[in-house]
């Protein structure tokens, strides 16, 4: 797999995602279409004065790159081996698979660094599992999700000790407040902190990730677009109406390199094919009250 990829930070913040000091809150750009809320900010976008430098998403590209490329040299094909519910499942899977496939083994990943957090991940006479399983559209839930396999590594340390993700974390947690309080909510129904778990996604020529809302009990979601070729792909939102006129319209938002968008958690938003010979990759996030 070629190093020369696009990258995505994409979240989905069981509260929110645009970052803004109270004192540049104006930087960013509000949008509302149809009952959608859009609110994006310059985080370390390159051509714009923005909150980060550009080092600040292309380090976080590239872990996110190698660790999909350790997941799907390696990880996956014992994940396939050892789990036959989760590899039959994936034989008869979309294009989305892959990246599915990456998630499910992130909130592995997440969860054991927050046991508590997920307790049901752990009991063994629980049938919850908590974030493995949450909302309508979970990562193959065939699969034997509440098992973790010794000869399966669930850990990702480069990228969860690194200072720069640290730092995302903590710019999330403002962003989330921001932008639930531009979506309406009293100061003293905010929430003060947020469990937030974030996901990398990669795109290589040609992949697309099927249409999906998450209503897993979040307050909304957004995505950091970390690398991508200018004009190579769309970032669409779907009508929540329906189909038939005269709602069934599609919004589609460029991807600009470094720039967070924030949305609800329930908006369709799949990204169109990847038209360029280089792939996009992204980390995601959702957040939660804690």
């Amino acid at each position: 797999m070629p190093s020369h990829r696009r990258l995505i930070l994409y979240g989905v913040i069981g509260a929110c995602l645009v970052f803004q000091e109270a004192a540049q809150a104006d930087k960013g750009v509000m949008k509302f279409l149809w009952p959608i809320h859009l609110s994006s900010v310059p985080l370390s976008t390159p051509d714009a004065e923005a909150f980060e430098s550009p080092d600040f998403h292309k380090e976080l590209a590239e872990i996110g790159l190698r660790g999909f490329q350790e997941y799907v040299n390696k990880t996956l094909p014992k994940e396939l081996e050892l789990d036959k519910p989760f590899a039959e499942a994936f034989l008869t899977a979309d294009h989305s698979r892959v990246n599915l496939g990456f998630r499910r083994w992130q909130k592995r990943v997440f969860a054991m660094r927050n046991k508590k957090l997920f307790p049901a991940n752990f009991d063994e006479e629980s049938q919850g599992l908590g974030i493995l399983d949450a909302g309508n559209d979970a990562d193959f839930l065939l699969s034997n999700t509440k098992a973790h396999w010794p000869e399966v590594n669930y850990a990702w340390p480069e990228l969860y000790e690194n200072a720069r993700f640290q730092r995302l974390r903590a710019r999330i947690q403002e962003i989330a407040r921001l932008y639930l309080k531009r979506s309406g909510w009293e100061k003293d129904e905010l929430p003060q902190r947020f469990k937030i778990f974030i996901w990398v996604e990669v795109f290589q020529p040609g992949d697309a990730l099927r249409p999906s809302a998450h209503t897993d009990g979040g307050y909304a979601m957004g995505r950091y677009w970390v690398q991508a070729t200018k004009n190579a792909m769309k970032f669409n939102f779907e009508d929540p109406r329906g189909i038939n006129p005269p709602f069934g319209k599609t919004h589609s938002l460029p991807v600009n390199v470094g720039t967070m968008t924030m949305f609800p958690n329930w908006a369709a938003c799949p990204p169109l094919a990847c038209c360029s010979w280089k792939s996009r990759i992204h980390e995601a996030h959702c957040c939660h009250l804690e």
